[in-house]
């Protein structure tokens, strides 16, 4: 069997940089850091009406206390407001979507 040996030059433009994939990450990461989202964001983000998020999730006693900040969690529950000032503490709740999506949906959690 032959083998054969390339070399590929790539250009890449000034407006444009390489990183590694952790370096990706970390940069996504940081890119909320000492931000809160709002109801809007959590919305916009996750693809689903505030309703479904209330009905599957923040109003659920399991969810809420794992997510609710008196008890150390990424989510601020304001009080009789309906969720209009509700905040998010992003990585925190990235990480609680990451692991708990598929058993809001009815599957297992990781």
């Amino acid at each position: 069997m032959q083998k054969i040996t390339a070399t590929v030059v790539m250009e890449v433009p000034k407006d444009k940089v390489v990183i590694t994939k952790a370096e990706y990450e970390q940069l996504k990461h940081d890119a909320d850091a000492g931000t809160w989202w709002t109801t809007q964001d959590i919305t916009d983000r996750y693809h689903h009406k505030m309703d479904w998020f209330k009905e599957k999730i923040f109003y659920q006693p399991k969810y809420k206390k794992l997510l609710s900040d008196e008890y150390g969690g990424p989510v601020h529950y304001s009080s009789n407001d309906n969720g209009r000032h509700w905040s998010f503490e992003p990585n925190g709740f990235k990480i609680f979507m990451e692991k708990y999506f598929s058993e809001i949906n009815g599957g297992k959690s990781r």
